[in-house]
């Protein structure tokens, strides 16, 4: 009989507030498995911690330097040309596309998973997640679109209007969930699966914008109806493939309530290591006498003169600049003597493989409440905006049957292998 699988994945839902909402009586359905057949586990997001790197080492099994995913920004090799890396920029394989390969699985409904536009053949139907420009490339085939734009699907909410009315954004949160599980458990009812991973974006956004409400029924009734949306796909999946199936829940990273953003340019024009031409636009900005600049969140490049076409470090002054910066970052302090940055990690501690090269030198980790921003606009190192909170990497929630263990650290490239061995 073939195997089956099923993924929910529930966008930067951090561990601690998951297990406090299990706690507390608003995810009945959660609670219940994890004191059953399952475990909850702690997860450490990718380096930098954001939903395009992440999700895309979830798909792959594979860090950065394998999938060459760094950001949902990047340059253009030796320039300063800023675009939107997508799916077709992604260098290694996805678990179903590995599996379907190896002829282990057939059909794969891959649905809302951020990083897939636009929609790439597959076996089955992918549907795109954030950030999805045309709903036509989106979806995998394209015979689908009809259907599920009949039923009201939408790929993400207006975050446009958050800004302008909260009450009606949260609605929108709630309307998209409902239509999201809708089509859900339509596709696994009447169509076969070997396996159906399903991404729920609605929870990142919640958080972006009401994360100073998560004691309140806010956060207390959306979880309820996050709870509702897992235990009704459970159900639906273990109705149609009976109760022997391999069953995930997992996030891309955690959160945590926002104090500031942190402008780092901001910060390495003042200490004298950005030096920018303020008639160019965005990264083309960047001018001769510069050392590193920072792209969001956290993200530092070293200036090299081979690199970029106004850079003059050569690779000899690496590590002597490394340490002067690292010097500068770990100082930096808010107006209440706050630090800002709790660690900044080289990227030969944390990336191996082929694309290696293209890798920032410097990742910054935030203490928490710190939101570490690329801008070049910003004067000031520190600014805020209408959010209210910010993702971290050390906290993201991975649930699994109880016997998958874990010797060392999880991280959000464990998943693949558990899919791909379970399969295998």
């Amino acid at each position: 009989m073939q195997k089956k699988a099923l993924i929910v994945g529930i966008d930067g839902v951090p561990f601690g507030l998951i297990t406090r909402m299990m706690e507390q009586g608003h995810m009945e359905e959660l609670k219940h498995m994890c004191e059953g057949n399952y475990t909850i586990h702690k997860m450490h997001a990718s380096y930098p911690d954001i939903s395009s790197v992440s999700w895309t080492s979830f798909m792959t099994g594979a860090n950065p330097a394998e999938h060459g995913i760094y950001g949902f920004t990047d340059l253009k090799p030796n320039s300063y040309d800023l675009y939107f890396p997508n799916s077709r920029d992604i260098k290694a394989p996805t678990f179903w596309q590995t599996l379907q390969k190896q002829k282990k699985i057939k059909r794969v409904l891959v649905l809302n998973i951020p990083n897939t536009y636009p929609a790439f053949p597959i076996d089955g139907l992918l549907v795109s997640g954030f950030v999805a420009i045309d709903f036509n490339k989106a979806v995998y085939p394209t015979s689908y679109v009809a259907p599920l734009q009949r039923m009201g699907y939408v790929i993400d909410v207006d975050l446009m209007k958050a800004r302008q009315d909260k009450d009606g954004f949260y609605q929108d949160l709630m309307d998209s969930l409902a239509v999201r599980e809708k089509v859900s458990i339509n596709l696994i009812t009447e169509e076969e699966w070997d396996i159906a991973t399903i991404c729920i974006t609605e929870t990142d956004r919640l958080h972006h914008f009401f994360f100073d409400k998560k004691d309140t029924p806010v956060f207390h009734d959306f979880y309820k109806r996050v709870d509702t949306f897992i235990g009704d796909i459970y159900r639906a999946f273990e109705k149609k493939y009976g109760k022997d199936f391999l069953f995930l829940v997992l996030s891309d990273h955690g959160f945590t309530e926002q104090v500031a953003e942190v402008n780092l340019n901001a910060l390495l024009r003042d200490s004298g290591y950005l030096v920018t031409d303020e008639s160019r636009d965005y990264y083309d900005k960047i001018e001769k006498g510069t050392i590193a600049f920072a792209m969001d969140p956290g993200r530092i490049y070293i200036h090299y003169e081979k690199k970029f076409p106004r850079g003059q470090v050569k690779s000899s002054e690496t590590e002597q600049i490394k340490k002067a910066l690292k010097a500068v970052f770990l100082e930096l302090a808010d107006t209440n003597g706050t630090k800002v940055i709790k660690e900044v990690v080289d990227k030969e501690e944390i990336y191996k493989g082929p694309y290696y090269d293209n890798a920032p030198d410097l990742i910054c980790i935030s203490n928490e409440g710190y939101d570490l921003k690329g801008n070049l606009r910003r004067k000031e190192v520190f600014s805020s905006d209408i959010f209210k909170g910010m993702h971290t990497g050390e906290d993201a929630t991975l649930i699994t049957p109880k016997n998958i263990t874990f010797d060392q650290q999880v991280t959000i490239e464990n998943p693949a292998n558990i899919i791909m061995n379970y399969f295998l």
